[in-house]
């Protein structure tokens, strides 16, 4: 029952689809976040997304077929030409103008900070969304991507692959993987850099609520080893503008402290705090060949599927 309910709600989400006109609509975290995290949401994402890249300089990424080689073993057999296959009786493998060996890896915050929302949808929601969106996009381009949920100390670990169907492997870890736990970037980080044995592409999903000066340090270190580093800074409206009014208490649900503050009275220096935060991480970043992207939970994931796209060109020249 449960599976044909589930059946029922993608249907009704292709549905809206088909009779949308607004490819960007698809974008919408707040329209997506009222449906379950599927291969089929991220794969509507990132098809509303290419549908408007015909004024961008992206327009045809995707691969185009270009000639043919011998198939050897341990070939990926969905690349594999059966029509060749039946006038010759030989196996041979189909290459793309635009196939590489970009390898990604997703690291990914899942600190108890990252289940806060104020908008209908979470910072962890978002991140599973983008995260999403952005392993289908690597996939359609014959990337391979991995994953790594973070906290305390790097916990699930999902090798890169470049099979289609690899996408519902990491969101089945990110279901069965919710934020809890407390933040220390900079360790579980430098573990996971040990662990890149070849130039890679890492994609640093977070809402960097740790020690700034560890984190950045953490965050360079992975540019250091020849990695082409972006990170995307989550973030709720909320933090951003201090939007509470009057007298709140505020919990830290990562210790579970609490504090009760008057937002009107510090709200004026809070955002000064905040802007100036965004900046040291943008200029410091910046100067080492980082991309930083700050997101917050009401921006469609167009922004985040640019960055990537920008950055995956930069590694090709």
């Amino acid at each position: 029952m449960r599976d044909q309910a589930t059946r029922r709600r993608t249907d009704s989400v292709v549905t809206d689809v088909m009779r949308s006109v607004d490819p960007n609509r698809y974008l919408d975290p707040s329209v997506l976040s009222r449906f379950g995290l599927t291969p089929m949401i991220a794969k509507l994402v990132v098809e509303g997304f290419i549908s408007g890249l015909h004024r961008s300089p992206f327009h045809g990424f995707s691969v185009e077929f270009a000639d043919h080689r011998e198939y050897v073993p341990g070939d990926d057999l969905k690349f594999l030409d059966w029509f060749l296959f039946a006038r010759t009786d030989h196996y041979y493998i189909k290459r793309y103008e635009d196939q590489t060996n970009v390898r990604c890896h997703v690291l990914l915050d899942r600190s108890a900070s990252m289940a806060f929302g104020t908008t209908g949808i979470t910072k962890w929601d978002y991140a599973c969304y983008l995260t999403s969106c952005l392993s289908y996009l690597m996939l359609k381009q014959q990337d391979s991507v991995g994953m790594a949920l973070l906290s305390m100390r790097p916990g699930v670990v999902v090798p890169p692959r470049s099979r289609g169907s690899h996408i519902r492997q990491l969101m089945r870890a990110m279901i069965q993987n919710p934020p809890a736990g407390q933040t220390d970037l900079a360790s579980s980080i430098r573990a996971i850099i040990r662990t890149l044995k070849r130039r890679s592409l890492v994609v640093v999903i977070s809402d960097l609520i740790d020690d700034p000066e560890q984190t950045l340090k953490a965050l360079r270190l992975i540019g250091s080893h020849r990695h082409d580093v972006v990170v995307f800074h989550i973030q709720d409206p909320a933090e951003l503008e201090l939007t509470f009014e009057g007298s709140t208490l505020f919990k830290d649900v990562e210790t579970g402290e609490e504090m009760e503050i008057n937002s009107d009275a510090i709200r004026d220096s809070y955002r000064h705090h905040i802007d100036e935060l965004m900046t040291f991480y943008r200029r410091r970043l910046t100067e080492v060949g980082i991309d930083y992207e700050p997101l917050d939970t009401r921006q469609p994931y167009e922004h985040a599927l640019w960055a990537y796209l920008q950055r995956r060109a930069n590694m090709r020249k």
